[in-house]
């Protein structure tokens, strides 16, 4: 494995080097800010004093690459991190050596920080267990896994969102170097790399047409309009997941996808709404609804949540407690009761599992239900959960972003049917 990776290496300079010669360099995202060219390789003893302190051992793959190769410099996004940049300086010793909980499979969605990390605060550890290795800009990073199961391998995220982590599919640092070399020299769109899938037009098809991961079937319909260019039977199979994909999540993602045309192909897509209206027919027709592609599609409405948030399923309560907390401009539109609203709410504060009671304080602020106050003041005087603790506190002690009543207009005035770019 160590000659084979020292061969790799060799061919990852040999690839900089030609994309530095090009007369015409390759018009990848953040190319201008590094122009293929790395930093100087770390001293061992650098590199050794950088383990001692933090008590683990780098993964093989990203330590042959700091010391014989470079650091920091030409790399995804605005290029890679330097090692000494990458551990936030005010995070506690020994976090490195806490493991990451974040295995490979499908991204972690919605209340992913409420279930996996600790709320803000002076002694948080955040993505415990991971290295910085490059930004990508707005919140959207990638980290290295130095400790845990999937030790080893880069994980992407928005910092800030609900878009939590996916472990990307190269098998470790090096493998994903490559790649993103290759695929920058030949013209994909590699803005947040490593969200595509690592295959080419067949496989990928092949992928969205049988691959059992509703998931991995969706990342292969946006991992195929990152090409640098796609045959019409590739765009006719994405049209057809579309319509007839047995998951409605998969239809609405390739739907939105498709409508905003995001991508260079130069293809449009007829009848979206049409489209859409069929999607979330069909979303509302699964067992369970499928309430996030009635999101994506932005056909949710509080009609459909609300069999949702009653149900016995703790899981189906959660998601359906986070889509009202997380898009009430979708809501809003909506002729909503206030009083059928407060009912909900009281329902999820006084719920056992702590995740329904977060988003329930959710929803008291960002519909502006600020005479259900003494009722979140009252719940902070018994709640022992951190992360339902965190938001009573931030609800209460700031400014309400809207009243009631200013919920409803803003919503009127914010929505738009324009792409959000």
């Amino acid at each position: 494995m160590f000659d084979a990776d020292h061969v790799r290496l060799g061919r990852i300079a040999g690839k900089l080097a030609a994309a530095r010669a090009m007369l015409v360099p390759p018009k990848a995202f953040g190319v201008e800010a590094h122009g293929f060219k790395l930093g100087a390789p770390l001293f061992e003893a650098v590199v050794a004093e950088f383990e001692e302190r933090h008590e683990v051992t780098l993964p093989p793959a990203y330590r042959l690459f700091v010391t014989e190769l470079g650091d920091g410099g030409a790399g995804p996004g605005y290029g890679l991190c330097r090692l000494s940049a990458s551990c936030c300086a005010r995070r506690r010793s020994g976090h490195l050596a806490q493991p990451s909980p974040y295995l490979p499979g499908p991204r972690y969605l919605d209340d992913w920080d409420q279930r996996y990390e600790d709320p803000p605060g002076p002694d948080r550890i955040f993505l415990r267990g991971t290295l910085r290795i490059a930004d990508h800009g707005c919140s959207l990073g990638t980290q290295l896994i130095v400790t845990g199961p999937a030790r080893g391998r880069l994980l992407n995220l928005d910092y800030e969102g609900p878009v939590g982590p996916y472990v990307v599919e190269d098998t470790d640092f090096l493998a994903w170097y490559e790649r993103w070399l290759d695929e920058a020299i030949a013209g994909y769109d590699v803005g947040w790399f490593g969200e595509r899938l690592p295959l080419e037009e067949p496989e990928l098809v092949a992928v969205l047409a049988d691959d059992p991961s509703p998931e991995r079937r969706a990342r292969a319909g946006n991992s195929l309009l990152q090409l640098p260019a796609i045959s019409d039977s590739a765009w006719t199979a994405l049209v057809g997941t579309m319509t007839t994909d047995v998951d409605a999540t998969v239809r609405a993602e390739v739907w939105d996808l498709l409508r905003w045309q995001r991508h260079k192909h130069q293809r449009r897509l007829d009848n979206a709404e049409a489209i859409a209206d069929d999607v979330a027919r069909y979303a509302r027709s699964c067992t369970p609804p499928d309430l996030n592609a009635l999101g994506v599609l932005r056909r949710l409405t509080f009609t459909d949540v609300l069999p949702e948030l009653a149900c016995h399923d703790l899981e189906r309560r959660r998601r359906a407690a986070y889509q009202l907390a997380r898009q009430p401009w979708e809501f809003r539109r909506e002729n909503l009761r206030q009083d059928l609203l407060d009912d909900v709410v009281g329902g999820l504060l006084g719920d056992a599992d702590p995740l329904p009671r977060s988003h329930g304080v959710a929803v008291v602020r960002w519909f502006g239900l600020t005479h259900l106050h003494p009722l979140l003041r009252d719940l902070q005087e018994t709640e022992t959960d951190p992360w339902v603790q965190h938001h009573l506190s931030w609800c209460l002690s700031e400014q309400p972003t809207y009243t009631w009543d200013e919920s409803l207009t803003s919503a009127a005035r914010e929505w738009s049917e324009q792409p959000p770019f």
